[in-house]
């Protein structure tokens, strides 16, 4: 318990500095609690309105661009099917569930799935960044972590509840309780409050990183926009402000006194009750009156108004930098696609085609190490250790599925690539249907067997060619002949 305790303590620190480094203000920019524009000090409410007025979060739509194209459709080892495992994944409901693990990926930088064994099977857990810690010796090359422990607050208070720790051996779950001490203090105080031994011989954690470096760093989407989202913020103030008190022409009117203010009751003038200056009624400018005046000196004019293309311009030119930054098409934010032909939106969405390829790479090697450690729940010994199976990857592209079909078909008749190689391909078709195929096909493999031995049986035997006839033999002479020789 001792080693426990001391690594408990370095997770919780570590897990406490990076949330109060990054990851806290990352979830705050993520679910639009951004940091206000700036204003002046001594603003009025109606500026603190409309700095309010002034947060708009791209953040989501960032994040959604590759999001929406990474689905694990299925699981293909190198030899067998693999339907247990995925019989697993299908139990856990990961085909929903894993696009969670992607999000907190793409959010925070990492995001993590245990594997815990259960009576009903092995359990997926997914684990954001924010609830768990894992200790590396490397931190780029190492498949699982050391040690890691994932914490659980409580619901009302927020204050730390319970936690469980994984290490190579087992799951431990640990409680806090809280001890009043000799002079009245407050602490908690860890207690096991149980032990499960899971037979992985690794510790049952799964990195899932968006991008790493050398030094095992990982940056998500969202803390490199940060200071892009403050800037578009700031000029949708300044829009905000412009279009509130300048946007509309002014008219004015000089060497023109304004009405007295007349009780209608005493016929006097009315006073300011503090300063005793006489009050003045307001002109009413609007389209029905028309403005006169008696003095010839009096002149009327107007003021135009504020043009909001230069903020309207800045606006955009900050959501452009946004999409290069994150590699997002321009289109996707702007919304500004009009009549572009094929290729031009192939090459518009080049960049997130890219971007999502890498990442299927990355989130890949991460999905078959979960799978493997379920084939090892499963007592599959063969599958867990299978290190060439891959996950397939559902096709999000804008292909038809009359286009696709015919390109596999010219595969099939030019290249001689089989059929049932072809068919985990095919977009809108899951894993459950690829196995279903396979069923058919070996159920229709004893029929087609059967009618191809009688087709030969019953074959009509072939006329040799011209060329493999048999020559017609000289005539075998006689003995009289025989003996003239």
């Amino acid at each position: 318990m001792a080693d426990i305790k001391r690594r408990l303590e370095h997770a919780l620190e570590k897990l406490r500095y990076e949330y109060d480094e990054h990851l806290e203000e990352i979830d705050r920019y993520y679910r639009g609690k951004h940091a206000g524009p700036y204003m002046p000090r001594n603003a009025n409410s109606e500026y603190k309105l409309l700095a309010e007025r002034a947060v708009h979060n791209w953040l989501p739509w960032v994040v959604a661009a590759p999001l929406q194209n990474l689905q694990v459709d299925g699981f293909r080892p190198s030899t067998g099917k693999g339907t247990e495992v995925w019989d697993v994944w299908q139990a856990n409901r990961m085909d929903a569930r894993q696009g969670i693990v992607h999000e907190g990926a793409l959010v925070f930088g990492h995001s993590y799935v245990a594997v815990v064994p259960d009576h009903d099977g092995p359990k997926m857990v997914p684990i954001s960044a924010m609830r768990i810690w894992a200790a590396y010796d490397d931190p780029v090359s190492d498949e699982f972590p050391l040690y890691a422990v994932q914490i659980f607050n409580h619901p009302d208070s927020g204050t730390l509840e319970r936690a469980r720790y994984y290490d190579d051996r087992e799951i431990v779950e640990i409680t806090y309780k809280e001890t009043t001490g000799t002079f009245g203090e407050t602490y908690t105080t860890p207690q096991v409050a149980g032990r499960k031994p899971h037979g992985f011989g690794v510790t049952p954690v799964v990195r899932f990183a968006a991008s790493i470096d050398l030094l095992g760093r990982s940056v998500g989407l969202v803390q490199p926009l940060i200071p892009v989202c403050d800037r578009i913020n700031q000029t949708w103030f300044d829009l905000l402000i412009a279009q509130t008190y300048g946007s509309f022409k002014v008219r004015y009117a000089t060497g023109m006194a304004p009405p007295l203010d007349i009780d209608p009751a005493t016929g006097e003038v009315r006073t300011d009750p503090e300063t005793g200056e006489p009050l003045y009624r307001a002109v009413q400018f609007d389209p029905t009156r028309v403005m006169m005046a008696e003095d010839p000196d009096t002149k009327f004019g107007q003021l135009d108004e504020t043009s909001l293309d230069g903020f309207l311009k800045s606006l955009e030119l900050n959501v452009q930098h946004m999409a290069a930054v994150s590699q997002t098409p321009p289109h996707y934010l702007l919304g500004n696609m009009a009549n572009l032909s094929a290729d031009a939106l192939a090459a518009a969405e080049s960049a997130l085609t890219r971007k999502v390829d890498a990442l299927k790479q990355s989130f890949g090697e991460a999905w078959e190490s979960v799978l493997r450690l379920a084939a090892k729940a499963l007592g599959k010994t063969k599958l867990a250790t299978d290190r060439k199976a891959q996950v397939v990857w559902r096709d999000t592209g804008s292909r038809s599925l009359a286009q696709t079909a015919d390109a596999y078909g010219k595969l099939v008749q030019m290249v001689s690539v089989p059929p049932e190689a072809l068919w985990d391909k095919l977009p809108g078709f899951s894993q459950t249907d690829v196995d279903r195929f396979h069923e058919y096909a070996e159920k229709a493999d004893p029929a087609q067997k059967m009618a191809t031995a009688l087709a030969k049986a019953t074959a009509i035997p072939q006329v040799a060619p011209n060329n493999s006839q048999p020559q017609p033999q000289a005539p075998t002479p006689s003995p009289e002949v025989k003996a003239a020789k």
